[in-house]
Order: C-alpha cells, then sequence, then structure tokens
C-alpha cells in the first residue's frame, strides 16, 4: 500500500517537472536582435533629441541622423522589441550585455508609419523598459547609447509591424 502511494506522489511530481508551465503568456510578439554586426534595415530615418526628462519628444518628421554602428564587443547591449497585438504599443527592454558597466545613457526613438517620431530615454538598468503608443502601420524602432569613453553609436534599429 506504502508503495503504490509513493509511486503516484513520484509520478505526479515527475509530471509537475515535465510541464514546465511556471509563467504566463503575455499575448505579445518577442522579437530578440542581436545588437552586434547588425546592418542597417533600409531606408528607416531618425531624427533624435536630448531627453532627460523621462516625458517624450516627438519632433514632427523624421529626418537622418546616420547609419547603424557596430558595437565593439566589449560594449555590446542587448536589446528586445515586443508589440502588444491589441492595443499596438511598442515595449523596448534592455536585456543588459557586457557594455552596461560602460554605458551613461541610452535613448530610444520610435518613427511611426506617418513619419512622426518620440524619443525617450532607457534606463541602464537590466530588464527596464520603455512602452511607445504603435500605429497601425511598420514603426521602426531605433537605439543609441553613449559610453564613458566620449563615443556614442546608433547601435539597434528594428521594422516593427
Amino acid at each position: 500500500m506504502k508503495s503504490s502511494y509513493l509511486l503516484i506522489l513520484l509520478v505526479a511530481g515527475i509530471a509537475v517537472l515535465a510541464a514546465g508551465c511556471t509563467g504566463t503568456d503575455s499575448g505579445g510578439t518577442t522579437t530578440t536582435v542581436p545588437t552586434t554586426g547588425a546592418p542597417s534595415t533600409g531606408a528607416a530615418t531618425v531624427a533624435t533629441t536630448g531627453v532627460e526628462t523621462g516625458e517624450p519628444a516627438v519632433t514632427g518628421t523624421a529626418a537622418a541622423t546616420g547609419t547603424l554602428e557596430t558595437l565593439p564587443s566589449y560594449l555590446a547591449l542587448s536589446i528586445q522589441v515586443n508589440r502588444h497585438p491589441i492595443n499596438r504599443d511598442i515595449e523596448v527592454l534592455f536585456n543588459g550585455g557586457p557594455g552596461q558597466g560602460s554605458a551613461r545613457s541610452m535613448e530610444v526613438t520610435m518613427i511611426r508609419s506617418d513619419g512622426t517620431t518620440e524619443t525617450r530615454p532607457l534606463e541602464l538598468s537590466q530588464g527596464s523598459t520603455v512602452t511607445f503608443r504603435g500605429s497601425p502601420g511598420t514603426d521602426t524602432v531605433s537605439v543609441k547609447a553613449s559610453f564613458t569613453n566620449g563615443r556614442t553609436y546608433r547601435f539597434f534599429e528594428q521594422a516593427v509591424k
């Protein structure tokens, strides 16, 4: 009798471990893009402003600010972009990276499909996010970072449908 209870508990424990369903599904679309060696995605251009207050800066139509640059491996940073499938909000997540300790600031610019831009700062803490209101069309997210060596790199760009 004892062995049958033990067997049932063992099978139930294995089933729980095998399921691995401990989290919840956010229902969003997740895209992770490596930031070292990332090629430019084409004609999308960016207008940026120096925003330090956390308030969004909206600046009319987009203007070119240069090309994407490859971060040196010791300065690599990881960015993830998620778009909510219903309300079209775009969340930009900072996942850290080897360059996190050398970064002074990061700035995220979103270019909506109508050409308007919005720029917000992104905190340098791993797991920090910034959320933008997306448009019905294809929006573009661009990230630039300033480092303690005095350089600023525009290192990430992704079109989000």
